[in-house]
């Protein structure tokens, strides 16, 4: 059983768009920037990832992401308390008392849903939403002519998101034209071609406490365990 196509075809799936991990110049050179993904599930850890922008996806219709990769939340583990069918310009947050968005157009998450069916709207939609780390069920990039660069970005966040929550997450493609979301099985063969691509760009390093060059930490993990 697939549970973040469950969701997906349930109509409950949200997306996180993130920047991808960026390169960086550190002490020891160049290295890859997570501290934008650290944070983000930081929070999520200890229950402070609140007000935080969210798309909804539905299958058949390819909805507009906002960037092309994050992760995914099941909405029925997610407080999702504004609702919009889109861009809210939402702001501030509600553990300090300062959110503010522009009128919400809905009041759950099936009213979106059956707007975004019946109307066929690929236009971002927004929900803000409050979660903690149990509502994280995977991660996404979208299908586009650069997607290798993508998915090597998102299997480095991966793999820093392992050693932040002990969580492996799998990775599923979000085709935009057509609302289709595929799951990327990691062949061993596909993690090695990550992994060279990786490498093409010489060896960098993860930031703050990590000490192994990234490409050389990926590589280990996939030589001895064939997961990360």
């Amino acid at each position: 059983m697939d549970e973040v196509k469950d969701i997906y075809n349930n109509k409950k799936l949200l997306v996180r768009a993130m920047d991808y991990p960026n390169l960086q110049k550190g002490p020891d050179g160049l290295e890859y920037d997570c501290s934008i993904w650290a944070n983000e599930f930081c929070m999520l850890k200890n229950g402070t990832f609140s007000s935080v922008s969210t798309t909804l996806i539905v299958p058949d219709v390819g909805v507009m992401t906002y960037k092309n990769i994050g992760f995914l939340i099941d909405s029925d583990l997610a407080e999702c308390f504004h609702i919009s069918k889109i861009d809210s310009s939402s702001r501030g947050n509600l553990l300090d008392g300062d959110f503010f968005a522009s009128d919400a157009d809905f009041q759950t998450i099936s009213e979106l849903a059956n707007y975004i069916e019946t109307s066929n709207d690929p236009t971002m939609n927004e929900v803000n939403i409050n979660a903690e780390l149990n509502a994280v069920k995977g991660l996404f990039f979208n299908e586009c002519p650069k997607q290798d660069l993508l998915l090597q970005r998102l299997y480095v966040a991966r793999t820093c998101l392992k050693d932040i929550t002990g969580i492996e997450y799998p990775i599923y493609s979000y085709d935009l034209k057509n609302g289709k979301l595929n799951y990327v099985e990691l062949t061993d063969e596909l993690e090695q071609q990550i992994i060279d691509g990786l490498k093409t760009n010489n060896i960098f390093y993860w930031p703050d406490d990590y000490q192994l060059p990234v490409t050389a930490k990926i590589e280990n993990a996939h030589t001895n365990t064939h997961k990360i």
